[in-house]
């Protein structure tokens, strides 16, 4: 029987499966639309569509933005936090800094909690170098339980004070909450982020405490799913960093979920890049509900610890750094306060969705827009399986136009121009902020709505070449198949470079290299895994560190342990002088964390090489590409452009998942892996 591996990727509009075959390394892509309020309906619908037996199934993997929504939309659990007494207020103190610091009327964001009343002390005390000072005794863990037992809690969050130095109490305060309330989900810090800044901690395990109901309940859902339909085999769910967990693992731990979905854009993006030989490259993966944006460096995938919830409520997980801002193709156009015409980040979503869908919606978004233009085409639309009806929009465009003295082309013009411009302004954030200009790298625009707004988007910021990878629309769940079982494992302790042995370093490398190994065993990976190592470092007296890749600190390397830590010393100067322009060649550095990475790998899908189909030929269509009024336009299926020829625009390529504008005065080429490559000023 043929073997196929499967990727599902969930997003807020639709939700992608892409189908490996194993066997003759085929792909497959279909979409379909989500189902917010009963995920389980599209995930299965679309594995329904797909065609495969169940019993041919040997991966499932899959991504989704159900614990982002939940975050944002502040839809999660009802939460009780137990911290070290004294330290109640934590998540509510927060930090002393300002997202608007001349604004008075500005309030800090509220944490994840609904009350006050919710924060429970407990009478224990460890030290800063992990000493107990005040021992956790059986009487107090009572007071406690009875505590929660009156609060009707959904789930629990226990974050004690230098905890990551000492577990101990965590640990029994654990074990006992799990014993006396086995329906509610407790997440302790030390298990979730063992690291160090206390409103950091805390502010992480109440959110994983925040979804973890929510998660249990949708896995469970997927599962029982599953199992209706016959499939009974594991099957893993993309974490935030890239690597794939299973998903009764990500069930204990759905913080790692939280940017589950985009993650599998960025994994793809690299293996795309690999291919065309890209060093530096921007992604913009644009949906029906938001754009993300990432960048590539040097080839590598770029990854943070620092991801917000909402400005100054942090999540401290390893992830891909990834911008997110409301602007999809539900997005929807209105006139602000202010008099101005203003689009996202509301969104029409799949339910009901832009007005020419025909359910029902009322509002104006930048499908509609980009319909009104003709750069969709209304007949194949999702490959021709939903079906746009452009005389719907006239009376919303002809409403909004009106109110604001334009004509509804002019309107349509403004509502793409402005998501346009929404979406340049994301990639600045990520690049001009962040030291990088991005007219030295190349755009590759992906997802539904990617291709359709790259070029006006490179031109906007001068990026001199667009990348359209193949499936699009689906090429996130594509990134699903193409990611690795992966375990992330932090292990916290101050130590300095004039007082450490380096045996004390390779035996902590050893300890954590362990846990991580027998945690990706536990989540089946069979083989031998790979390893990458790391130490978070600062000159002593700085505030901050910065994680700094380094040798294999290990016993057994057949390298001696003093050159190797010698080398990781080196690595920081490097980094710092890369990122600061100077050195402090002699100061003390102190060794904040230290990290290792187990990667299990898995076969990935392979991009086949690219030939012209035959019996389609091109026709031509007036699109609107600006002011000067609707021009004709090649329009062309993608399966049909030929290989390695450069076509000059304008034009517009169709596909069953997206539609990519070639503007005019641009050239486009597909090459022999069906990737589309599109000079922006030839």
């Amino acid at each position: 029987m043929t073997a196929y591996r499967i990727g599902i990727d969930t997003g807020g509009t639709f939700t992608d499966l892409v189908r490996f075959d194993i066997t003759t390394g085929e792909l497959f892509s279909l979409k379909v639309s989500s189902s917010p309020q009963e995920p389980l309906q599209a995930f299965i619908g679309s594995l329904k569509d797909s065609d495969v037996p169940l019993e041919g199934i040997e991966g499932l993997v899959h991504g989704t933005t159900v614990v982002t929504n939940a975050l944002i939309t502040r839809s999660g659990s009802k939460v009780g936090f137990i911290c070290t007494t004294g330290y109640e207020d934590t998540a509510y103190i927060q930090r002393v800094n300002r997202q608007f610091l001349y604004d008075l009327t500005w309030d800090k964001p509220t944490p994840l909690l609904r009350s006050r009343r919710h924060c429970i002390g407990v009478n224990e005390r460890v030290n800063a170098k992990g000493q107990v000072v005040v021992p956790l005794v059986l009487a107090e863990i009572d007071r406690v339980c009875r505590e929660i037992e009156d609060g009707e809690f959904e789930a629990l969050a226990v974050c004690f004070l230098f905890s990551y130095l000492n577990t101990d109490h965590e640990r029994q305060l654990a074990a006992a909450l799990r014993e006396r309330f086995s329906d509610i989900p407790v997440s302790v810090s030390h298990e979730i982020a063992p690291i160090w800044r206390e409103y950091e901690r805390s502010s992480t395990v109440i959110a994983d405490a925040f979804v973890k109901p929510l998660i249990q309940r949708y896995v469970l859902s997927l599962k029982a799913g599953l199992l209706d339909c016959g499939f009974t085999k594991p099957w893993s769910m993309m974490k935030s960093n890239g690597g794939l967990m299973d998903a009764d693992a990500a069930a204990l731990n759905p913080i790692q979920l939280a940017m589950s979905g985009p993650a599998g854009g960025a994994v793809a993006s690299q293996r795309i890049s690999q291919l065309l030989g890209l060093d530096n490259v921007v992604t913009i993966d644009v949906g029906g509900t938001s754009a993300d944006v990432g960048l590539l460096l040097n080839g590598q995938i770029t990854y943070t610890t620092e991801y917000e919830i909402e400005w100054g409520i942090p999540a401290s997980i390893p992830l891909i750094d990834i911008k997110t801002i409301g602007a999809g193709g539900g997005s929807i156009a209105f006139i602000n306060t202010g008099g101005f015409l203003q689009v996202g980040p509301q969104s029409a979503g799949s339910v009901p969705g832009p007005i020419c869908y025909g359910c029902g919606g009322t509002s104006v978004t930048i499908t509609d827009a980009n319909l009104h233009l003709r750069r969709l085409n209304s007949a194949y639309f999702n490959g021709g399986k939903l079906r746009l009806n452009e005389s719907l929009i006239n009376a919303g465009l002809d409403d909004l136009a009106g109110r604001l003295d334009m004509t509804p082309t002019q309107l349509a013009l403004a509502v793409v121009d402005i998501a346009n411009e929404n979406m340049a302004n994301a990639i600045r954030m990520v690049s001009i902020e962040k030291g990088h200009d991005p007219r030295h790298f190349a755009l590759l625009a992906f997802g539904g709505a990617g291709p359709l707004h790259g070029a006006a988007i490179a031109k906007k910021l001068g990026i001199p070449t667009v990348v359209v990878p193949p499936y699009p629309g689906g090429f996130c769940a594509l990134g699903l198949l193409m990611g690795d079982l992966r375990v992330d494992k932090v292990w916290t302790q101050a130590l300095r470079s004039d007082r450490v042995q380096p045996d004390e370093v390779v035996a902590r490398f050893d300890q954590i290299a362990s846990a991580a190994a027998d945690e990706l065993h536990q989540q089946g990976f069979p083989g031998e895994p790979t390893f990458e190592y790391s130490i978070n470092m600062r000159y002593l007296g700085q505030n901050y560190e910065m994680e700094v890749a380094v040798p294999a600190l290990r016993s057994g390397s057949g390298v001696n342990a003093a050159s190797q830590l010698c080398a990781a010393y080196s690595a920081f100067h490097a980094k710092h002088h890369s990122m600061y322009q100077y050195t402090m060649d002699d100061a003390v550095i102190e060794m904040v964390s230290f990290k290792v990475i187990a990667i299990g790998p898995i076969a990935h899908p392979q991009i086949s090489n690219a030939t012209a189909a035959e019996g389609e030929s091109s026709t031509v269509r007036d699109v609107i590409f600006g002011a000067e009024g609707p021009i004709p336009c090649t329009i062309i299926r993608r399966r049909s452009m030929p290989v390695n020829q450069p076509i000059s625009g304008p034009m517009i390529v169709e596909e069953e998942g997206s539609t990519t504008v070639v503007e005019p005065g641009m050239v486009v080429t597909r090459n022999e892996y069906d990737i589309l490559i599109l000079e922006v000023n030839p």
